[in-house]
């Protein structure tokens, strides 16, 4: 037996779901949009507010209608209420306005995790897109495709679409969107596709959206949708159509400091930062500034200027020739340890382009210069370097060169700078190109990549799509659409190069032996993917890994050595020791377990399948209970739940020594691939200082067929001293590889 009543049976009982269709849970509404699509944002008198009067009520509503009603629901709305009035202090800005401030970008905050929602193929094959018969919605309801969905606070920060019969074509307006808040019936967005990115609805106006012939072949908006209980976006009118989409979010631990999206607000400052891409963004004066001339000849090494103490190097501007692009290396040191070493070329996103990048913090700028305006902090001192990398006999390179430098010491959570570059000759096709692989806590700010085919004019290997898997989980957080989705584009960049102060693709020649190279930018800036453990990020090579490739990459990042997350309790309802020593238990009527095989999504198209045994019940009432220990009784908690994706899974309601303490979302069904891994980080105050937590996880209803499951859960928790462990090195970058694993294989710094 299972705990209290669960018996390991052979199958369990399921309702066919296919893609999780099921009827509406919400009482009909009609939106609030007039005739002509313009955009609807709710009721004044229903917006969440941030002052301190009505803190109270405001917090009341957090707490799920179960929770109100559950047994001990009392204590649980007391200990969510004191979490939540408590932080409403907090100063920090919500994790995606971070890059508005020098002093916030290179922080590293706990409790958010950067998440994507895509139209890729559920079983790898090349067709990343929704189509008639092939549909990649969660489910149908109402007459409305619903294509996004989460039960917890967090943000919509970037929205890309595509649509077209092989080259790119306008949105189709029949096609509308619409963007329901907090549990609200009314959708507070209500457009037409174009809309939302053509510049003719404020706020989704440039320089924060982009149609597909300034953004060439892709649709994206930067304009952030904060929630504070929940999202959902669904499309009307797309049953029948091909389009490819992709929503970038934020899953927060708890809603402190959030205001729900209202459509009025005051975006302006990251409208004028971006306005001034090219030029330095924070303009006002540094303690330290320095400027010279320096000349190089291969094999040399100059060392441009240093500094002892506390700081942040604020600017960077290189002037050289091309060839001197190319074969010079920038080298930086930030507290004794060599994090940058990469050509300019690269480093800059600047190779062969017939487009000057004009990224928001590097690139090149009107008078030739490359720039960096990256904030990149220190605790005991920096240096800026010069390498050449020539080959004997070359012409000495010339190098004018500018560095400004900011003497405020970081905050005691700012990560290091660093970048990692990678070349490769010829990447051979069934396994992934490695594009990052870190251990430690950080977050990653951004690539480029110039990816050139073999031996073939065939743009095909831009079909790839990236796999991004964080704090070693075998599931991809990030699973991408395509290469050029990934910058933003769509259609192999169908409208040509372009430098928009977010994303480019400033390159695109043919070389002599006949082969067809790209190369792109994109900056995580509001969608900055922070890791806790560990980061490994790999491209697929083309549409189902089959095709060989040529590549060089930069990716950029903030970290810190050692790991702020690390497992600490596992429970396996697979093993009855594990479930007896975790007191495991279920209150769900018709609850068995299966045995089955099945593979993790983001691998190859053809993997092993591996053996695992769920257990679960139909949505219908009850949950589970266990209880984890951690090592410590401060820092962060995180619950990871492994889970059968045979049949979607409801939202459910996880509960910490009697609070609530989070929600885990919505999950999709993908019989292809059933194994699946979600995180949920829970809000410190409501976890309490126990080490020993004790759990309750609680579906919310679902429809028919749906069902709770569960492999594993597992706890990670802050580390004691003695796992605080070290960073890997930065050429740790094996594709295919376990997590935390290393390697060489790319050339970079090292930590």
């Amino acid at each position: 037996m299972l705990g209290h009543g669960i018996s390991l049976l052979v199958s369990l009982q399921r309702v066919d779901l296919g893609h999780g269709r099921r009827k509406s849970r919400r009482s009909p509404g009609r939106p609030r949009a007039d005739e002509t699509g313009a955009l609807w944002f709710g009721d004044p008198s229903v917006q969440s507010t941030e002052g301190n009067n009505g803190q109270a009520e405001k917090a009341l509503k957090e707490v799920p209608e179960s929770a109100r009603t559950r047994r001990g629901s009392l204590r649980a709305i007391a200990g969510l209420l004191a979490a939540l009035v408590s932080g409403s202090t907090a100063a920090a800005p919500p994790p995606w306005e971070a890059w508005l401030d020098p002093r916030e970008m290179p922080r590293l905050p706990a409790g958010d995790q950067v998440l994507l929602r895509s139209s890729h193929c559920p079983d790898g094959c090349r067709f990343d897109r929704t189509s008639e018969g092939d549909t990649r919605f969660l489910r149908s309801e109402n007459g409305e495709a619903v294509i996004f969905e989460e039960a917890g606070a967090g943000a919509v920060v970037r929205i890309w679409m595509t649509q077209g019969p092989g080259v790119s074509a306008p949105l189709d307006p029949a096609i509308r969107l619409r963007v329901r808040l907090d549990g609200e019936a009314v959708p507070r967005i209500d457009l037409p596709l174009p809309a939302l990115f053509d510049g003719s609805t404020p706020p989704f106006t440039p320089p924060l959206a982009f149609d597909r012939r300034t953004s060439s072949g892709g649709n994206v908006s930067y304009v952030p949708i904060p929630y504070r209980r929940g999202c959902t976006i669904s499309l009307v009118g797309a049953e029948r159509e091909r389009l490819w989409f992709q929503f970038s979010f934020h899953r927060l631990a708890q809603p402190d400091g959030i205001a729900t999206f209202t459509g009025r607000e005051d975006l302006s400052a990251a409208r004028a930062l971006l306005g001034r891409a090219g030029s330095d963004p924070w303009p006002e004066s540094l303690p330290r500034t320095r400027t010279g001339t320096a000349f190089l000849a291969p094999g040399a090494t100059v060392r441009l200027d240093g500094v002892t103490g506390a700081g942040a190097l604020r600017r960077l501007r290189l002037r050289t020739s091309e060839r001197g692009m190319e074969r010079l290396r920038l080298r930086l040191t930030f507290d004794g340890a060599l994090r940058v070493d990469v050509p300019l070329a690269d480093f800059f996103a600047a190779r062969r382009a017939s487009v000057a990048p004009r990224a928001l913090l590097l690139g090149r700028d009107a008078e030739g210069f490359l720039y960096s305006y990256i904030p990149m902090p220190f605790f005991a001192g920096a240096t800026v370097e010069l390498l050449d990398a020539g080959a004997p006999g070359a012409q000495t390179a010339r190098v004018d060169w500018q560095l400004g430098w900011s003497a405020e010491a970081p905050a005691a959570d700012s990560g290091l700078f660093g970048a990692v570059s990678r070349v490769e000759g010829e990447h051979a096709p069934a396994r992934d190109l490695p594009l990052l692989a870190l251990q430690g806590r950080g977050k990653w700010l951004g690539l480029w990549a110039e990816i050139g085919s073999v031996r073939t004019l065939s743009r095909e290997i831009l079909e790839g799509d990236e796999r991004v898997f964080l704090d070693g989980s075998r599931h991809p957080g990030i699973y991408g659409t395509g290469v050029e989705d990934l910058f933003n584009g769509g259609f192999y960049f169908d409208q040509g190069p372009f430098a928009l102060p977010f994303h480019g693709a400033p390159a695109h020649r043919i070389t002599a032996a006949g082969e067809d190279v790209t190369a792109a930018y994109r900056l995580f800036l509001s969608d900055a993917i922070p890791f806790r453990s560990a980061l490994r990020a790999r491209l697929e090579a083309g549409p189902t890994g089959n095709l060989p490739l040529r590549a060089r990459t930069v990716a950029w990042y903030y970290s810190r050595p050692g790991p702020a997350l690390v497992p600490a309790d596992r429970l396996d309802l697979a093993e009855e020791t594990s479930r007896r020593e975790h007191a495991y238990e279920t209150t769900a009527s018709g609850a068995a377990c299966v045995a089955f095989t099945s593979r993790f999504e983001g691998g190859p198209l053809v993997a092993p399948e591996e053996p695992a045994t769920s257990c679960g019940f139909p949505a219908l009432g009850g949950g589970e209970r266990f209880v984890l220990h951690r090592p410590s009784s401060k820092g962060a908690v995180r619950l990871r739940r492994r889970l059968d994706a045979l049949t979607a899974n409801p939202a459910a309601d996880v509960y910490v020594n009697g609070v609530w303490a989070g929600v885990f979302p919505f999950q999709e069904a993908n019989p292809f691939r059933r194994l699946r891994e979600v995180d949920l980080d829970l809000a410190p105050a409501a976890v309490g200082p126990q080490p020993e937590l004790r759990f309750e996880v609680v579906p919310r209803p679902g429809a028919p067929g749906e069902a709770h499951t569960a492999i594993t859960y597992e706890l990670w928790a802050a580390p004691s001293s003695s796992e605080a462990g070290r960073e890997v090195p930065l050429n740790a970058m094996e594709a295919g590889s376990p997590p935390c694993s290393t390697r060489s294989g790319s050339t970079g710094g090292a930590p």
